[in-house]
């Protein structure tokens, strides 16, 4: 997998944050990057890349690791990431008078 240059900084210190929480816990359950590589089919040099955060996990790679690790995607990933909020999608490249299309009959803000 590569890293593309649309991959924004924001996602880029979450995927950190969260090898970080992965880390922690194969520490708690004493495993080891071959472990979770056994696990996700993949290589050491992979799962290293995403441990680090330069490469995304996939969802279906967090389930398998929350298996592999005993514990719920949740607690795999910690309330403060699985608790942060993006930016709405539908306000992108809107100016600031511009109204959401929300229906046909759309009225102004007062």
């Amino acid at each position: 997998m590569t890293i593309t240059p649309e991959r924004t900084t924001k996602q880029a210190e979450i995927d950190r944050r969260m090898g970080l929480e992965i880390k922690g816990w194969l520490a708690r359950k004493e495993l080891r990057q071959a472990d979770l590589g056994a696990t996700l089919g993949l290589s050491q040099g992979a799962v290293s890349q995403r441990l680090v955060g330069k490469v995304s996990f996939s969802v279906e790679e967090l389930m398998k690791v929350s298996g592999l690790l005993n514990v719920t995607i949740g607690q795999l990933i910690g309330q403060e990431i699985l608790n942060e909020k993006g930016p709405d999608p539908r306000n992108e490249n809107r100016g600031p008078n511009e109204l959401l299309q929300l229906d046909l009959n759309q009225q102004p803000f007062d």
